[in-house]
């Protein structure tokens, strides 16, 4: 199956240039064209622990955040031609469902090697979107 189309899940951490470093390469090579997927993790958790959603305006300044995070990858690898995706919501869920509405042949994302509590309080994007996805995932591990 030959991928036309690669999405490239990034967020605000530092590796993310690196995963978007990896699509690029890669969809040059296959000559697929480009998505880019930053999702707005609108979950917040108050100081009771309680759990709800960030208020309309903070999210408004998160997708201004993720709009020049992604302005600022593609200029430093050099890319002009690609889509955006700025959706709201979980992670794992956000990147899943752009995959399937762009119909997506494959996502590159990264994964920044959680362990111990970390891991089992705030879950891995990466292992939850492999296990939501029926799109193939590359994994760009952190310590590549």
């Amino acid at each position: 199956m030959p991928y036309q189309k690669v999405l490239i899940a990034v967020d605000s951490s530092e590796h993310s240039m690196r995963v978007a470093e990896h699509g690029v390469n890669l969809s040059s090579q296959l000559g697929a064209s480009i998505a880019v997927v930053y999702v707005i993790d609108t979950a917040k958790v108050n100081n009771e622990g309680k759990s709800g959603r960030l208020p309309q305006e903070q999210i408004a300044k998160l997708k201004i955040e993720a709009d020049k995070i992604i302005d600022s990858i593609a200029k430093q690898i050099n890319v002009n031609e690609f889509e955006r995706f700025l959706p709201e919501g979980k992670p794992s869920k956000g990147i899943v469902s752009i995959a399937s509405d762009w119909e997506a042949d494959l996502i590159i994302m990264g994964t920044r090697g959680k362990t111990g509590i970390k891991r089992l309080l705030l879950g891995s994007t990466a292992e939850n979107t492999i296990r939501l996805s029926n799109t193939p995932i590359l994994i760009v591990p952190s310590k590549s």
